[in-house]
């Protein structure tokens, strides 16, 4: 079951539960009846759900009796609605823990006529730890083999410490991909030593926590997802992973642009910005980052969801090479300049929840092209009206 897509548990997958004796585990509980709806069973059942986000995610099956933690009967719990009850859970959970926990998904699975078994799957969560806040229930609870108990101070102090040292092993990373892309010492290089590079990385936290190795056999004619700006690409594997670029295949000493996808599941995504411009000034098109950075965004999350590489993930976009670079408004026209005073440009990091990952890229991604057009002294990206909706220009 654990295998399957959420949305494509069967009937079938929770009768095996029981037929195999599976038993109750770290991610794994059974509940034979509801909550209820007193006080005591609202703590129980937030106790339930935070002790799961806050170790490593998982399944609350209610409907599934046991014996001695052993799954032993599909006997279902009863409801008229089923639709309603999805909803009344699903609303119970976002309202029940700080910070809240927003990924997770529930859904009905009938057995008959008004019974059947509510699965609810609970992710693992990066802005973990939760605290219970409903009915006056203010601890926090974790899960391990045994079922949930909790959490003690050493363990509180483990899990704010986790999450600052997985950001930070993600900022490291970036810092040391950069100062190699800006050396040209990566798989390929892309220009020379000072000109305008657009650099694109997607890191799921995953690669720092679950130890990710992915599979880059290509015989199977597999493709990275093309180069920035590319409407073709070669292959080839470096000591990273699995690497593609864009031009003649014969001619790899200089690209225009390369992706790399790395085993432990990173996107890194370069390519050569062009520089333009008349009488000394030195422009390039922001509107044309924003659309290579769209496009690299969406098919990066594609080949995630391909490769069942789970959410968060975050998005860092840094430009290198802008000492002196402008980028005015009116690309054709011209207007006012403001040349960047430092030759690197490194945007703030952006987090995508499994929620914003499913959103079309230019929406979650507007906060860092405004900040991008900041950096030029613009207000803002002209790309969006004022609805916040993206129009190309």
């Amino acid at each position: 079951m654990f295998a399957k897509a959420f949305d494509e548990i069967s009937l079938a997958d929770l009768q095996a539960l029981v037929d195999e004796g599976i038993p109750e585990g770290r991610q794994l509980e059974f509940k034979r009846d509801h909550y209820g709806r007193k006080d005591d069973d609202k703590r129980e059942f937030a106790a339930d759900v935070s002790a799961m986000a806050n170790a490593f995610g998982g399944y609350l099956l209610i409907g599934i009796d046991e014996k001695n933690g052993i799954a032993s009967d599909l006997c279902g719990v009863t409801t008229p609605d089923a639709d309603g009850l999805v909803r009344a859970v699903s609303e119970a959970i976002r309202a029940s823990f700080e910070p809240p926990l927003l990924d997770m998904r529930v859904k009905w699975i009938a057995i008959e006529a008004e019974r059947g078994v509510l699965v609810i799957k609970i992710a693992r969560n990066w802005s973990a730890p939760h605290r219970v806040t409903v009915a006056k229930d203010y601890r926090f609870f974790i899960r391990d083999e045994n079922g949930k108990h909790p959490m003690s101070v050493e363990e509180l102090r483990r899990a704010f410490l986790f999450a600052s040292e997985v950001e930070e092993r993600i900022r490291r990373f970036r810092t040391e991909r950069l100062e190699i892309l800006t050396n040209n010492e990566g798989p390929l290089a892309v220009g020379k030593e000072g000109d305008g590079r657009l650099v694109l990385h997607v890191v799921p936290r995953a690669s720092f926590t679950d130890g990710i190795q992915l599979s880059l056999d290509q015989r199977g004619g597999m493709m990275w997802p093309w180069p920035l700006g590319a409407s073709g690409a070669n292959p080839m594997y470096s000591l990273d992973g699995l690497v593609s670029y864009s031009g003649p295949e014969e001619r790899c000493e200089t690209v225009r642009a390369f992706s790399t996808l790395f085993r432990n599941g990173i996107a890194e995504a370069v390519a050569k910005i062009h520089i333009g411009g008349k009488d000394g000034q030195r422009n390039i098109s922001l509107t044309g980052v924003e659309e290579d950075v769209i496009s690299g965004v969406q098919q990066i999350l594609g080949e995630y969801r391909r490769r069942s590489v789970p959410a968060p993930y975050t998005v860092l976009i840094s430009l290198l090479g802008m000492r002196g670079v402008s980028a005015p408004i009116d690309e054709r026209r011209g207007g006012i300049a403001y040349p960047h005073r430092a030759d690197r440009i490194m945007l703030p990091e952006l987090a995508l929840d499994a929620a914003g990952a499913a959103r079309a890229p230019e929406v979650s991604l507007k906060p860092l092209f405004d900040l991008m057009w900041n950096a030029f002294g613009q207000y803002g990206s002209p790309s969006f009206d004022q609805t916040g909706r993206y129009v190309r220009r």
